[in-house]
């Protein structure tokens, strides 16, 4: 940790899209840790510099030197922008382009290679850019040592001949093979597959980091326990032991909704494990791979963990409902139920966790999650009887766990000596024998510790199953590489292309304003974390910027550099408004007024250092939504397009216009790809002013003399731009301006201009005593990241903020500060009539644009959503077969009940289960959109909204058609409209509240149990586990705003309200179905 300098951030979460955590770079070294940690002996690296500065680099990089020679490691690396000193510290080259071998061999050997071919590497270029540049047909012309009229353009296929040719891969082959003793390298593979950590070493390694992460989680379980202590009240206040007694048949059924709805808790407060699994999925599958983690390792770490959640959610379910209901009076029975519940939650927990194991990625988990429920569901004996069960459907009775759970608590209960009241109905002589013989449940007590036995028994298959699934199946998400267009992609760069100021036509230029941006003593504060409490910090705030003033002006461009952690994003998201918590101090002018965050976002371009987009859209869609909302309402839309046209050729991204964007590092573009289009996004803005976040990050050195050529022709036209910037070459440093440098700690120690050759920037460190001189031909950005790291401020002894603060430079930067602080005369304050570019209207349209195409894209989400509702219809039309045909009994009544129960609830909570991922993916989209002032927030919803239209209609329509006529209702047209249009409304109210969800928490985990939660209450007062009548005076209320009990109450009085047969009630009198309905159930 010390050498990958992470020993400051050793206790600081990872963080994510939405949390915050430790930064870019610091996350590139982490990764690269955990493969050193390991014990690999072969090592490939993908373009480890990503988001480090060149010091830093070359630390790593002459460590890992270091491993491989003193430990015979096999190393093979992958940089894009490698520094000289960087690239003299490997042994051998690998010059890939094109998908061929241009040159392989000793690094000291690859200039003669060129100079043999007539290629000669000038004295100030770096060898790396030389090697990127001679093999393409732009750039090779320059390097020609020969005559001028004697060049030919090399192609690649020259240079592979020219490599086969020359006599070092021959010699370097047998090399190779004289050297290497076969039998000495197979006794090493030998020893190294006998690992070296015991299998209980590794268990222990797993278990450990499982109690971590059970303590970083403890929100979520917070949330579980609150949620399940909620729904314990309300149900044992709707259940209250003074409105029951069990004296009646009608009050022993009314138990019986009571110990089903607790099964039901339980089972859906453990469906949060299927996004808690999903979410960790992708870090099993890389240490699978690298670390040769196994599955039960992981596994049984999970179920160990489980035990106490266990004992814990199921206590506090049954020792607060117990008492308050009024089971049956013992202690014994109160465990026994508790046990049950025990049993049923780590079944439910084993069952989601296998369903998350193979279903991979968060929508096929949660499809095949809420599938899984509706089955074990209806088919657990409460919904539908197991009498009225078709024959051949008896084994999907005794294939649910809920079946189990539903006998053992009835049985707990039922056969206590309070139900002994004598009854006669068929063999039974109890009321408690009756209501288990009405409800087609077991009447027998040894079956209650075989039920038991069988729910450990299930959640021990599906945890041997999720081992299975660990072990056996792979990444949905093949390895990325990039995407090419068709044939090959043209290299050439047009440099009559300008944007903004003088473009290739005037009818596509789009008028800015230049404008300057002063700050002057900004301070930025976040809340002590709790880690650095532990370790002695007495401060409640963690100061990460500490008195930065500067100015960016039109027609500069400035670089913004800084070791790693220093602070260098958090100056731009807090200069840019990015910044949404924490506390600022400090004032900042546009323009010489004070800043507005509303008209700044109208003026400014932010490129984010994580390349955010949405995933289903392609290129140009991603561009051409940027635009439309983006430019002024007076750019004619063939301007506007002309515009997006000229701004993907200057990118590079007219091959790319049809590919999909793609999950970052998963599908779609790759990382160069992605970070060309989040450029883009912003350029066609045409924005006055531009924050970019390391912009060249991620690209080789040709393509990041690409987008600093077109930054520069964007700076020429009169914007100001400022770039944060980690390992330029000498010619893309000096081809900025200015440069502001800082130190770690969030502080300045240089802000000018770079000079000519960087001659100011030298000069200014190079009087101050101790700093060592530049070398000759050395990068400056090189130089100046080493001279002013923490190590060697401490070893001259020097403090660079004091020396910068008592300097000449530091009081001309403030007289500037000052001046540029005040407006000029003939220069108005930002003003705009509206928040927005575009109107209210323009902006739902456009989203709504978007959202379509995104979800017409979204292949997986079309397939399993329609594949699941065909499922949940035909499941629906089998199990509840020809029901609704022949109503003779209350039994009869209450399966048709049944019927509008599920269809009331679980075709809409699959919908809203499975777009929750969906939706969550947006949002992150939206925080970026809505900061750049692309749209409202109403517009977001409405076009997600507008989306899912299609859907709401189509989906209850194929679930109508299907099981309408499966389950025997009457075959008139009146009625099946009412039933698909309660159905449709059903379908919104869960679609919608799904979407609510996710925006009203911070994680899909939350959302998840957020919607489980209004599910429960929703089931609960839906009018089925207890009627209206039947509830206590101070919850009926809750009935009326319940949305299933409306559903419920509209499709059951549409198919049953005008029925007049007499059918057989249990304990009274025979009475017309309409009668039945309105007297017990409430239903007019």
């Amino acid at each position: 940790m010390k050498i990958l300098g992470l020993s400051n951030c050793a206790d600081t979460i990872i963080g994510d899209e939405l949390r915050r955590g430790i930064s870019g770079g610091q996350k590139k070294r982490t990764t690269l840790g955990e493969m050193l940690v390991g014990r690999a002996r072969c090592f490939f690296m993908d373009d480890i510099s990503t988001g480090l500065d060149s010091s830093t680099t070359f630390e790593i990089m002459t460590f890992l030197g270091q491993m491989a020679h003193l430990m015979d490691l096999t190393m093979v690396i992958s940089l894009l922008q490698p520094s000289p000193e960087i690239l003299e510290l490997f042994d051998d080259i690998i010059l890939l382009c094109e998908g061929d071998i241009v040159y392989h061999g000793a690094r000291q050997n690859v200039i003669d290679f060129f100079n043999n071919i007539g290629f000669t590497c000038p004295s100030r270029k770096n060898v790396a850019d030389f090697l990127q540049e001679v093999t393409l047909k732009k750039y090779q012309k320059q390097y020609w040592s020969g005559d001028v009229s004697e060049y030919q353009n090399h192609t690649i296929e020259n240079f592979v001949n020219c490599f086969k040719a020359y006599d070092l891969p021959q010699s370097l082959e047998d090399k190779q093979c004289k050297n290497y003793d076969i039998e000495q390298g197979k006794d090493k593979f030998q020893a190294y597959n006998n690992p070296g950590i015991s299998k209980w070493n590794v268990f222990r390694a797993c278990l450990s980091r499982e109690v971590l992460l059970f303590k970083r989680n403890c929100p979520v379980h917070m949330f579980k326990a609150i949620q399940i202590i909620f729904l314990a009240f309300v149900i044992a206040t709707l259940f209250l032991r003074t409105e029951t007694s069990p004296d009646t048949v009608f009050d022993g059924v009314k138990y019986l909704g009571a110990l089903f709805m607790g099964i039901a808790v339980i089972n859906f407060n453990s469906m949060i494990e299927l996004a808690m699994t999903t979410k960790r999925l992708p870090i099993f599958y890389k240490q699978r791979e690298s670390l040769a983690l196994p599955g039960w390792a992981v596994v049984c770490s999970v179920f160990l963990i489980s035990l106490p959640i266990s004992l814990m959610e199921s206590s506090l379910w049954t020792f607060p409902t117990y008492y308050a209901i009024g089971y049956a009076p013992s202690p014994i029975r109160l465990f026994q139920q508790l046990l049950v519940f025990f049993a049923m939650h780590q079944m439910s927990l084993g069952l989601y966790r296998f369903l998350a194991t193979i279903g991979r990625t968060p929508i096929v988990s949660n499809i095949l999650g809420t599938q899984a429920l509706v089955a074990i569901f209806i088919l657990g004996g409460f919904i539908i009887s197991k009498d009225d069960l078709q024959p051949w459907l008896s084994w999907g009775y005794w294939a649910s766990p809920f079946t189990y759970a539903l006998n053992a608590l009835a049985l707990n209960e039922y056969l206590d000596k309070r139900w002994a009241k004598e009854f006669h109905f068929e063999n039974a002589k109890t009321i408690g024998e009756a209501i288990l013989k009405v409800r087609g449940l077991l009447g027998e007590w040894q079956w209650y510790w075989i039920c038991v036995v069988v729910l450990f028994g299930f959640a021990l298959i599906f945890n041997i199953l999720s081992i299975l699934a660990l072990e056996f199946l792979n990444s949905p998400y093949k390895h990325q590489g990039n995407i090419k267009s068709q044939g090959r992609q043209s290299l050439e760069y047009d440099d009559q292309v300008i944007v903004g100021g003088k473009a290739s036509t005037d009818q596509a230029s789009i008028p800015f304003q230049p404008l300057c941006f002063v700050f002057k003593k900004i301070n930025y504060f976040v809340d002590m974390p709790k880690e650095m409490k532990k370790y002695g910090a007495t401060e409640t705030r963690l100061q990460l910027l500490r008195d930065v003033s500067g100015s960016f002006r039109p027609g500069v461009l400035t670089a913004l550099m800084g070791i790693t952690g220093a602070g260098k994003t958090t100056l731009l998201d807090v200069l840019a408004g990015r910044k949404t918590g924490g506390y600022i101090e400090g004032t900042i002018n546009i323009g010489g007024y004070q800043k507005q965050q509303d008209a700044c976002s109208r003026i400014t371009g932010y490129c984010e250092q994580t390349d955010i987009h949405s995933p289903h859209l392609t290129v140009y869609e991603s561009l051409l939504f940027s635009a439309y909302l983006r430019l002024p309402s007076y750019v004619k839309p063939y301007q506007r397009d002309m515009f997006v046209e000229e701004i993907m050729e200057l990118v590079e991204l007219n091959s790319l216009r049809n590919a999909m964007v793609g999950i970052p590092g998963v599908t779609g573009l790759s990382a160069e790809q992605r970070k060309r289009l989040t450029i883009a996004v912003e350029l066609v803005a045409s924005p006055s002013i531009m924050f970019m976040d390391e912009p060249t990050t991620g690209l080789d050195a040709r393509a990041a003399a690409i987008v600093l050529h077109t930054v520069r022709k964007l700076v020429d036209t009169g914007r100001t731009i400022v770039c944060t910037i980690h390992q330029p070459n000498i010619y893309l440093f000096e081809s900025f301006d200015e440069l502001l440098l800082m130190k770690q700690g969030g502080q300045l120690i240089y802000s000018g201009s770079l000079g000519s050759l960087s001659r100011n920037l030298t000069k200014y460190f190079e009087v101050i005593p101790g700093v060592p001189r530049i070398k000759d031909g050395q990068n400056p950005a090189s130089w100046v990241l080493d001279i002013s790291s923490h190590v060697m401020e401490c070893t001259i002894g020097v403090d660079y903020v004091q020396i910068y603060q008592n300097s000449n430079l530091y009081k001309e930067n403030m007289a500037l500060v000052d001046e540029l602080s005040k407006p000029n005369t003939n220069q108005e304050d930002l003003q705009f009539t509206s928040k927005y570019w575009r109107d209210t209207k323009t902006q739902c349209m456009t989203c709504i644009w978007k959202q379509y195409c995104s979800y017409r894209k979204n292949s997986e989400l079309n397939i399993f959503r329609f594949l699941n509702t065909f499922a949940i219809s035909i499941m629906f039309g089998v199990v509840f077969w020809q029901i609704g045909s022949t109503i003779k009994v209350e039994q009869d009544v209450f399966n048709i009940l049944g019927i509008g129960y599920g269809s009331a609830l679980f075709l809409g909570f699959m919908n809203c289960n499975s777009l929750q991922p969906v939706v969550a993916m947006e949002r992150v989209v939206f925080y970026r959109e809505k900061a750049s002032g692309m749209y409202s927030s109403m517009a977001f919803v409405i076009g997600q909204v507008a989306a899912e239209i299609p859907y709401i209609v189509i989906q209850p329509l194929i679930f109508s058609a299907i099981v309408y006529p499966m389950v025997g209702f009457q075959m008139t047209f009146e009625k099946f409209i009412w039933f698909v249009m309660y159905m449709i409304l059903s379908f919104m109210d869960y679609t919608l509240y799904g979407m609510m969800a996710v925006a009203l928490t911070p994680s899909p985990e939350i959302a998840a149990g957020l919607s489980f939660l209004i599910f429960m209450i929703w089931n609960f007062f839906s009018g089925f586990i207890i009627t209206r009548k039947a509830m206590p005076m101070w919850w009926r209320w809750m009935y009326w705003a319940d949305p299933a009990a409306w559903t419920l109450y509209g499709l059951v009085s549409s198919q049953l309200g005008d029925h007049t047969e007499l059918i057989r009630v249990l304990g009274q009198p025979d009475q017309p179905v309409m009668k039945f309905l309105e007297e017990y159930l409430g239903l007019e």
